[in-house]
């Protein structure tokens, strides 16, 4: 499992390297701050779901690689306006300044807003059929908007994650969506049938759901604030499992189920 997961995020990060080079006109600083958090490292997980989806779907991953590298795009937006002071309000992201600390609050809001442009212009350059770059942005711009990260965040932010359902809707919203949306821009991507589209999002959203449980039993908040450590990790199994089901219309799936299991008992 490890060496396809580090072949996959080799690929993407290579790919994310070509992005946001300078160009020597007057927005090269936003450039540098885009870059600055979209190279600041991490799992790359959702990319690499993306193309894997993309593999057990019989497309070329080469192909898939522009739009994996779109989710990873639109990731690192939501995180640079999650971090800024009028949403999580947090100085540091993965170990070093947040993007509005090191470029300044307008520079950063500005920075999130290009890469949510940019995510669909890398969908848009896709080497596949227009049909499935139009399915692949219709895909991430549903995990995107009010049905996804904007409306979990704004519940998050109204404190719908008080109570244990308003806390699934926004984290099925912040969370769950854009890892969903990730597997099925794969499974489009290879020009897969619904079905099998429909099979991949809803086992990112399963996955996703137990990505976060587990992140909560380690941070001691969410759903582990509200319904302790051990009914918090069950809710992670259970979601889990789930995830592992929805992986039965596939074929070859090994890699996948590993990397579910990996995932749901991570210890950082």
């Amino acid at each position: 499992m490890d060496e396809r997961y580090e072949q996959y995020r080799s690929m993407v990060e290579t790919a994310l390297a070509g992005y946001f080079s300078p160009a020597g006109d007057g927005a090269d600083g936003l450039r540098q701050a885009m870059s600055y958090s979209l190279r600041a490292g991490g799992k790359r997980v959702r990319p690499v779901l993306c193309l894997e989806f993309a593999r057990l779907c019989g497309g070329g991953v080469e192909k898939a690689l522009p739009a994996a590298c779109a989710v990873e795009l639109l990731h690192t937006y939501s995180l640079i306006h999650d971090d800024l002071p009028c949403m999580d309000d947090d100085d540091e992201r993965r170990g070093r300044p947040a993007c509005h600390i090191a470029f300044g609050e307008t520079t950063a809001v500005l920075a999130g807003d290009c890469l949510q442009a940019e995510a669909f212009r890398s969908v848009c350059a896709a080497p596949i059929p227009w049909e499935d770059r139009a399915r692949c942005c219709a895909l991430l711009s549903r995990a995107a908007g009010v049905e996804g990260i904007c409306g979990g965040q704004f519940m998050d932010l109204g404190g719908a994650a008080d109570t244990v359902e308003g806390l699934t809707a926004t984290d099925m919203g912040k969370t769950a969506s854009l890892m969903g949306a990730a597997c099925a821009m794969g499974a489009a991507a290879a020009g897969a049938g619904e079905s099998a589209v429909t099979a991949a999002e809803r086992f990112g959203m399963a996955l996703g759901m137990a990505f976060q449980c587990r992140d909560d039993v380690l941070d001691g908040d969410g759903f582990c604030a509200l319904l302790g450590a051990e009914r918090c990790q069950a809710l992670a199994e259970r979601y889990t499992q789930e995830a592992l089901a929805l992986l039965d219309s596939f074929e070859d799936t090994g890699f996948l189920r590993s990397l579910t299991e990996r995932l749901a008992g991570r210890t950082a």
